[in-house]
């Protein structure tokens, strides 16, 4: 997990509550069919709405975006 996220899941969240936000995430983007240049404005929206912070970090909303590895 990225370093960012554990600095962040001190403030807002935990490191479990981000990676449920970056599954929930990729959920709704393979369900809904969301083209990848609106992938950041709704990553950004669903860390605000799950936090209730307004501001959000860009280095979280990039690794809520991040495409993980086929297995």
């Amino acid at each position: 997990m990225p370093a960012m996220v554990k600095k962040q899941s001190n403030e807002n969240g935990s490191c479990f509550e981000f990676d449920v936000m970056r599954e929930a995430f990729t959920r709704w983007v393979d369900e809904d069919e969301i083209p990848e240049d609106q992938w950041r404005p709704r990553a950004t929206k669903l860390v605000r709405i799950m936090t209730g912070d307004d501001y959000v970090d860009p280095n979280v909303v990039e690794w809520i975006m991040r495409k993980k590895p086929q297995r």
